[in-house]
């Protein structure tokens, strides 16, 4: 990176401390050197330079939410065949990115302008406000997916169904155990059964 260039991307290159996908951030600074490098700092390469770098942040957000999900349906036992419905689906994935590429809003004020360089200082600093709204709204969609992790762990598996043919079978055992015995008259239909289960027995 040349001198000029680091110092006009200021905390995008050099944060005081370590932030949330900074992985992602190195790589976005990486593609403004290699454009730098390359003799070319026009619009065009700080738009794709930034829309990379949000399509990174997606594919993680995304990747970490459904981890944790799926951890999340292990540990309650949650049905497989209802899975796809908790899951991050494309239509979320469309809505994340539209709302990561929105950030970039502070670059295109710059679209049709020369890279001089108060140009590219201002560029740098609008990069610098779009990576960190990228970032807020990324952190709040992680959350977003921790939060619906944190509830499918407390999923139970209802009961009511079950407590409900738990107890009519008990009923109808008991009902067909007492026909059997003669502890209570058999209906009439049920006297075959009755007479067959008796002859079983010596």
């Amino acid at each position: 990176m040349t001198t000029p260039l680091a110092a006009e991307l200021g905390r995008l290159a050099a944060p005081a401390s370590r932030t949330p996908f900074d992985d992602v951030r190195l790589s976005l600074v990486d593609a403004l050197v290699a454009a730098n490098t390359a003799n070319r700092m026009g619009q065009d390469a700080w738009e794709e330079a930034f829309g990379a770098a949000v399509r990174s942040l997606r594919l993680r957000v995304l990747a970490e939410g459904e981890t944790a999900v799926r951890a999340a349906a292990q540990l309650a036992r949650y049905p497989a065949r209802r899975m796809a419905s908790v899951l991050p689906s494309s239509e979320d994935a469309d809505v994340l990115l539209q709302r990561l590429l929105a950030e970039g809003m502070p670059l295109e004020r710059f679209e049709g302008f020369a890279d001089d360089p108060v140009t590219r200082r201002a560029r740098a600093a609008a990069m610098e406000t779009a990576w960190d709204g990228a970032v807020r709204v990324a952190t709040a969609e992680m959350a977003r997916w921790r939060a619906v992790a944190a509830e499918l762990a407390t999923w139970r598996r209802p009961t009511t169904t079950l407590w409900v043919l738990s107890v009519a079978t008990l009923l109808i055992a008991l009902l067909l155990a007492s026909w059997l015995s003669g502890f209570v008259p058999a209906p009439a239909w049920f006297r075959p059964v009755n007479d067959l289960w008796w002859r079983l027995w010596p």
